[in-house]
């Protein structure tokens, strides 16, 4: 079995064109390094106790 899968998502042309920016200036390799970081930031922030529960599974 596969360790990561692929996922998309429909964006609008200008939050595409953010991003490139964003990741230009930011410390994200490319725009899918900073998609997986805005979803683990969320995830820890508004349901810290998904956030943990991966950790502890991953520890097993």
């Amino acid at each position: 079995m596969e360790k990561d899968v692929r996922i998309s998502a429909r964006v609008p042309r200008t939050l595409k064109e953010l991003m490139r920016q964003f990741v230009a200036l930011d410390v994200h390799i490319n725009e899918s390094d900073l998609i997986r970081d805005a979803i683990r930031e969320k995830i820890q922030r508004e349901a810290p106790e998904l956030y943990k529960q991966l950790f502890q599974e991953a520890e097993k």
